[in-house]
């Protein structure tokens, strides 16, 4: 019995020494698509609040009105705790090399995008346009979406890559984050208008996941991917207005004060002095993928 046990941890070791030597799948290709969940201050119930009436005055006048209708506003939270984001879409691809001749360090290069709030369908309601007479109400619909484009570098564990058939990984990438926020309001007066927000952060995610060899030069991979968006570079832009007409604001992010219009009905006021809270961005990603293996040597 000892010598059979012998003889096949023997084989094992030439078989491991074999490929290893052979270096098959030095380059990898992965390209992803999955579903992308909200966490923490990113995530939010909703971004609009509705309200029975709105109570309003009239230029020069000290008396209250109420003006009946199923009024719908953006949510004074929306940017200020937290970014009102939903599940959405992803797709990604990764370049991996490997940097040993046993094949399980890899260096890799990734690009994800992550589209929020696919599956929320716009918000209607409607909206009070204050006149020197009044108040009139207007039927309004909201599109809201929340995007990331994102780039990184890091590194990859694949213990048993060296087998061609079955490998777990995981691997940790410092990535640039490119957010964008984009609110797009639309009345039955012909009126449209947006406010847009940008922002670059930077942040870490760590993927996990398991891939298989289907053929010789492609295979299959499914994931998990956890983002930090914003680990540095947090910021509330005080001197940067969110109004609607605006495309490049501030995700307003850290600690701080702004002041907005995007709130109230138009030809309000705006709000000034509004306490920005710091808030954290992180996010999950369930991936199915395909891999590909396009220096695959033949064997001799």
């Amino acid at each position: 019995m000892k010598h059979i046990i012998s003889l096949l941890l023997l084989a094992g070791i030439l078989s491991f020494t074999n490929t290893s030597q052979a270096q098959f799948d030095k380059f990898v290709l992965q390209i992803n698509a999955g579903i992308v969940t909200p966490y923490n201050d990113l995530k939010g119930d909703d971004y609009i609040v509705y309200s029975d009436n709105y109570r309003y005055q009239r230029p020069g006048d000290t008396t209250w009105y109420n003006l009946p209708g199923q009024f719908a506003f953006i949510d004074s939270n929306l940017i200020k705790n937290n970014y009102g984001a939903s599940t959405g879409f992803y797709i990604g691809g990764v370049a991996k090399i490997n940097i040993d001749k046993y094949e399980t360090f890899r260096l890799i290069g990734s690009f994800n995008y992550a589209s929020f709030n696919s599956f929320r369908p716009s918000r209607t309601g409607s909206i009070p346009v204050l006149t020197y007479s009044g108040a009139i109400p207007y039927p309004i619909s909201y599109d809201y979406t929340f995007n990331n484009f994102q780039l990184g570098i890091g590194v990859e564990i694949a213990p048993t890559s060296f087998t061609k058939v079955f490998s777990p990984f995981i691997n940790g990438t410092f990535t640039f984050n490119f957010f964008n926020g984009q609110l797009v309001r639309t009345t039955s007066i012909n009126d449209s208008t947006k406010f847009q927000m940008n922002d670059l952060r930077l942040g870490l995610n760590v993927s996990t996941g398991v891939e298989f060899k289907a053929g010789d030069q492609w295979g299959i991979v499914l994931g998990y991917k956890y983002d930090f968006g914003n680990l540095l570079l947090k910021n509330t832009d005080r001197a940067s207005f969110l109004e609607w007409g605006r495309t490049n604001a501030s995700i307003n992010d850290g600690t701080g004060t702004y002041t907005a219009n995007i709130y109230d009905p138009p030809g309000s006021p705006y709000r000034t002095g509004i306490q920005a809270r710091e808030k954290v961005i992180n996010w999950g990603t369930f991936f199915i993928g395909i891999n590909f293996y396009p220096n695959v040597k033949k064997k001799k």
